[in-house]
């Protein structure tokens, strides 16, 4: 299927949108091929079938438009089982207006023939082609998507577990979104120019309450709810198990269901405790809500000390053992988190893994089931591994960089990038 080329695509897309073709030419499988091959990577499957369906329609819109109530006839008395879709097409397309253009592509047979209809009508070509397009890309779309998760397996929908965990974990900003809806449904009935006001001030109370209950009051930091999530994972390292750093993940996650953008494991310690390489570099160690408890005053008492607590991250379902700090103010600040692997299966010795990133600004973030204020990283942290990694040098620790992760790009869908290698350090 690899070796298959675009025009393959194309035409099986063009003849599945063509007016006359189109009744007899199945066009499902070329959609969900090219969704199989963009599971393995490959974009180009995609980008043909669009193209052939979105001239597909054009070119059967204008043959309605040449032909009009003649071509109708003529398509009814060479295709008998046009009639009912015509009739039916006619209707909706006269009640319903574009909007019905749009949904065509989902309605079965009507997608057949809606373009033709739409030109013999005369609806105008730019709306046809405004809605006929948002109708293409949901109707392939659709199929394109079936043929990704074939193409990756059905582990790649999540299980009973991770929907009951995401549900779990994001229950309390679920319970404010639904009193928020209900009380703006309430609201934009009572109330006149007023409404909006009201219901955005309903909203950040909303969100705000929740916050509040979730950082101060909630079970969402309690390590007995976190071991459940551990246990369940089967892959939390133990102080026994015996590992290699091939076979460690090399990514974090802010929260614990599977619907959060990674962050880089960037650093491996060797026989050693994580403190005495932190003692030496100069590195404050810090408040963390999975392993301190702070009720709200304490909390602005770090603020004022321009040292907020840093934020959990979780490795293996893990959140960090240790968190430290370059003391900065408070948007910028250098910050590692650690968290311990286990023991290598060569010596013997302890491993520690971290994660270490640069604070730069505030963003509006989703973390640990809500929406929240947190600081945004730097995207290159490699710059923050290499100059820890160099400071160790100069306290005569070993350090080496190996290729143990991926290679990552900035994107919308990464919010870091990075060259993939780990700085490993060991004392001297």
């Amino acid at each position: 299927m690899h070796d298959v080329a675009w025009w393959w695509y194309f035409g099986g897309s063009l003849l599945d949108a063509l007016i006359g073709p189109n009744l007899f030419f199945p066009g499902e499988p070329f959609l969900l091929a090219a969704g199989y091959l963009l599971s393995h990577g490959a974009i180009y499957g995609v980008l043909a079938v669009l193209a052939g369906g979105f001239i597909g329609d054009q070119i059967s819109f204008f043959i309605g438009r040449r032909f009009g109530a003649r071509g109708r006839r003529w398509l009814v008395s060479k295709f008998n089982k046009t009639k009912r879709p015509i009739a039916k097409a006619r209707l909706i397309l006269q009640t319903k207006g574009p909007w019905i253009v749009t949904a065509s592509r989902l309605l079965g047979p009507v997608a057949w023939i809606m373009p033709f209809i739409a030109g013999s009508y005369a609806m105008r070509w730019s709306t046809f082609t405004l809605y006929s397009s948002i109708g293409l890309i949901l109707g392939v779309g659709q199929f394109t998507l079936a043929g990704f998760f074939i193409g990756k397996g059905v582990d790649v929908i999540p299980s009973w577990q991770a929907i009951g965990l995401f549900f779990q974990e994001h229950s309390v900003l679920l319970t404010a979104g639904l009193i928020s809806l209900l009380a703006t449904v309430i609201l934009y009935r009572v109330y006149r120019w007023r409404k909006w006001l009201l219901i955005t001030f309903c909203w950040l109370t909303a969100l705000g309450a929740a916050n509040y209950y979730h950082f101060f009051h909630s079970d969402a930091y309690q390590i007995e709810w976190l071991s459940k999530a551990q246990a369940n994972s089967n892959i939390t390292a133990l102080q026994d198990d015996k590992i290699t750093l091939d076979n460690l993940s090399y990514t974090v996650y802010p929260g614990l269901s599977p619907v959060y953008k990674a962050q880089p494991i960037n650093i491996v310690l060797y026989g050693e405790h994580p403190s005495t390489l932190m003692e030496e570099l100069g590195w404050v160690k810090n408040k963390t809500f999975s392993r301190d408890t702070l009720n709200l005053s304490q909390y602005l008492e770090l603020i004022a000390k321009q040292q907020p607590p840093i934020s959990d991250l979780y490795w293996n379902q893990q959140p960090q053992l240790l968190a430290y700090q370059i003391k900065g103010d408070l948007i910028n600040r250098r910050h590692i988190r650690w968290w311990f692997a286990g023991k290598s299966e060569q010596t013997g010795q302890d491993i520690w893994v971290a994660s270490i990133s640069y604070d730069n600004r505030l963003k509006l973030a989703h973390y640990k089931g809500l929406i929240t204020i947190l600081h945004g990283i730097d995207p290159d942290t490699d710059q923050e591994r290499d100059t820890l990694m160099k400071n160790a040098e100069v306290l005569a620790w070993r350090t080496e960089l190996r290729n143990l992760a991926e290679p990552i790009a900035f994107s919308k869908s990464n919010h870091y990038f990075s060259d993939g290698k780990v700085a490993v350090i060991m004392p001297n």
